[in-house]
């Protein structure tokens, strides 16, 4: 963003405490509030109310699962990767911001008019570029469906917000402002800007191929999703999915969900919960996953996944899938839960095939009642 501003005598402190100087701030102020207000759309999309209420019906349910692992370690070197490359691109993308925002409003502040050097030299509106960097980083992270759709709709509304920019700014620096396009690549290069003769964004046109984007995005995300599923340790017994986030063989994922079944404690307990689909996590006894509510001491968040753990002993939880399709089976339990309601975590050793304690989980994770990961 490189919003004009009149260039004028250099900015003194007694200058500062003016009533005029402190209105030019505030305006300052709305202007960056009005800057990243896609992307605090964005990153609400992350959390909150407005998914338990998607949930609610079976046509937005959808919304709100996860297209890539987040919790799961996968067969897939890429897959695996994918967080830390997120986390790696939120880190710069956040960097970037936070320069290329200094550089202009510091250039405001002492009102030297037209900001064409710095990142500016790279990028007409660099804070745009890296909040596109830090959305797909964030994405990477927590990939809801949800979340990629308001990605993809953000990129579009700094598209739009970019071109009404660039507006006021050729009205502001006429031909000064015109060379420095001429030279200077937008946002980024695939999302270039449409405008008319007159210089008026095309508003229809760009909600068209905001539309063709998302559906394109939505057809990649749900590919995505079938292969995940297809590269993590899962069997689907009956109606249950037994998933591990572990890297486990099939043969241990079995022999922890066989050896639960087998103390008769067990399904007499699942029998009181009705039939419908199960989905069960098998986690060795080493990890902790604040995504699961596999951990009975309450606070504590994030995960620990040694790579290195027990191989004999793993916590087995068992809950009910959150799904609008009652008959589901197979890996359409997965493809159809939007969240899970604890029943039962047992404790198991499959070296020495029993069960070692049976308790009851948290009713929810650390995070609140929210749709969680799966996988």
């Amino acid at each position: 963003m490189n919003a004009p501003s009149r260039p004028e005598n250099s900015t003194t402190p007694k200058r500062l405490l003016k009533p005029t100087a402190w209105i030019v701030y505030l305006v300052i102020g709305f202007e960056i509030l009005f800057m990243i207000s896609p992307a605090a759309l964005y990153f609400y999309s992350l959390y909150g109310p407005a998914l338990n209420v998607l949930n609610r019906w079976e046509a937005t349910a959808w919304l709100t699962q996860f297209f890539l692992p987040h919790i799961s370690t996968t067969r897939s070197p890429v897959l695996n990767a994918l967080p830390w490359i997120g986390g790696v691109f939120a880190v710069i993308g956040a960097a970037w911001f936070l320069a290329s925002a200094g550089q202009l409003y510091w250039n405001k502040f002492r009102q030297k008019g037209l900001v064409t050097t710095g990142l500016y030299a790279f990028s007409r509106h660099p804070q745009y570029t890296a909040l596109a960097l830090l959305g797909l980083g964030t994405l990477l992270m927590w990939p809801r469906f949800l979340v990629l759709i308001a990605y993809v709709a953000m990129l579009f509304m700094y598209r739009y917000l970019a071109a009404l920019e660039e507006r006021r700014c050729e009205a502001e620096f006429g031909q000064a402002y015109r060379d420095y396009q001429a030279r200077t690549p937008p946002i980024l290069p695939f999302i270039p800007h449409s405008a008319d003769r007159g210089g008026h964004p095309r508003i229809g046109l760009g909600a068209l191929g905001a539309v063709a984007s998302i559906i394109a995005a939505l057809l990649i995300g749900f590919g995505l999703r079938e292969y995940t599923l297809s590269e993590i340790t899962a069997v689907y017994p009956n109606r249950a999915a037994v998933l591990s986030p572990a890297p486990l063989s099939e043969e241990e994922l079995l022999a922890a969900y066989r050896t639960a079944l087998k103390n008769s404690e067990v399904p007499q307990l699942l029998a009181r919960f009705g039939a419908d689909p199960l989905v069960v996590h098998v986690v060795p006894r080493d990890w902790h996953l604040a995504d699961l509510p596999i951990d009975l001491e309450p606070g504590r968040g994030g995960h620990h996944t040694p790579a290195n753990f027990d191989r004999r002993y793993y916590k087995i939880l068992f809950s009910q899938a959150r799904t609008h399709e009652k008959r589901a089976a197979g890996k359409d339990i997965v493809r159809s839960a939007y969240g899970v309601d604890p029943l039962l975590l047992v404790e198991v050793d499959i070296a020495a095939g029993k069960v070692t304690a049976i308790e009851t989980p948290p009713a929810h994770v650390v995070w609140g009642d929210i749709p969680t990961p799966l996988f």
